[in-house]
């Protein structure tokens, strides 16, 4: 329960400028990561969410079995991968557990227009869990979005550990998270 109040505060706390993107921007992913503290064996969640192209190669309802098999790979990928992509320091032995993990859409009109063609856009959403054997503490978070889906270049991280509070906006998988002592 804790963990979960964690994750929304980081978005309610964090500067407004870490909060900017747009809802829905083709290359780009948001990482929400919350632990209760650094000290200990720390346990955590992680919170991953992406347009669908970036993640499957498409936005539209998958219908026809090669696109509903995409998806499945693309999430199985996600899955099986994730920690290549938030990568946990070695020295604290982290495992991710995946929790969920799926494609949403959500269909909008152009108001603008009588008649407009209806726009589709989908989204990846996954969970994860996260519990490290060691502590987190002076240590660094890296990321490998690019190595796993090429087309996530723009990925905004934000964390919330303990009482800590920091976020990065990570370009081409350079960027860090340096966990305070």
């Amino acid at each position: 329960m804790r963990l979960a109040l964690a994750l929304l505060a980081v978005g309610v706390l964090l500067p407004a400028q870490t909060r900017s993107r747009k809802a829905h921007e083709h290359g780009s992913a948001k990482v929400n990561i919350a632990f209760e503290s650094a000290k200990g064996a720390p346990k955590g969640v992680v919170e991953f969410e992406s347009p669908a192209d970036s993640v499957v190669g498409f936005e539209y309802e998958a219908k026809t079995a090669a696109d509903k098999a995409k998806v499945t790979a693309a999430l199985n990928t996600l899955k099986a991968r994730f920690g290549e992509m938030v990568i946990f320091p070695a020295a604290a032995a982290c495992a991710m557990t995946n929790k969920s993990a799926k494609v949403e859409a959500d269909d909008h009109h152009d108001a603008k227009s009588k008649g407009a063609r209806q726009e589709q856009h989908s989204e990846v959403h996954a969970g994860f869990e996260v519990a490290c054997a060691k502590p987190l503490s002076g240590l660094e978070i890296r990321f490998g979005f690019m190595k796993v889906f090429p087309k996530i270049h723009d990925v905004n991280v934000a964390l919330l550990i303990g009482d800590q509070q920091l976020s990065a906006d990570v370009e081409n998988d350079k960027g860090v998270l340096k966990i305070a002592k």
